[in-house]
């Protein structure tokens, strides 16, 4: 809830809230690949480790200078491995760069630059939550 329009103040409390706030801010839209009509009506979900998610801005929505990929790739599409409430970031399977080494090491992605592809369906009770009748 906003508690004043001085946009400083929006940006100071966004910093300081408290951790279980921040985790519910990590908010991506749902563009399923397969239409499921128990999650018509949602149009974005809080993101999750386990759920499917593409890519829509940044290197690797169409690979980069930095990802060392081509111009005009392909979006990556991947798992999510770790959610970092703190940061608003995510890290994807397969979104890694190379270091000077030549180690590979992840790199995580903001929750907005992504689209939520699949969802994982192991909790019951965060479907249940979803697929809830909202009447």
């Amino acid at each position: 809830m906003v508690k004043s329009k001085k946009p400083g103040k929006q940006r100071k409390a966004q910093a300081n809230a408290p951790i279980h706030v921040m985790r519910k801010r990590i908010r991506a839209r749902l563009q399923l690949d397969k239409p499921d009509e128990r999650l018509a009506g949602i149009r974005s979900v809080t993101i999750r480790v386990g759920d499917t998610v593409r890519v829509v801005r940044g290197d690797f929505s169409h690979g980069g200078k930095r990802v060392g990929g081509k111009r005009n790739a392909d979006p990556l599409t991947g798992k999510v491995l770790k959610v970092e409430s703190r940061t608003g970031r995510i890290t994807i399977e397969g979104a890694t760069a190379t270091k000077s080494d030549n180690r590979e090491e992840a790199v995580p992605v903001h929750s907005s630059n992504v689209v939520v592809t699949k969802l994982d369906e192991t909790d019951k009770l965060r479907m249940q939550g979803l697929t809830a009748d909202r009447s």
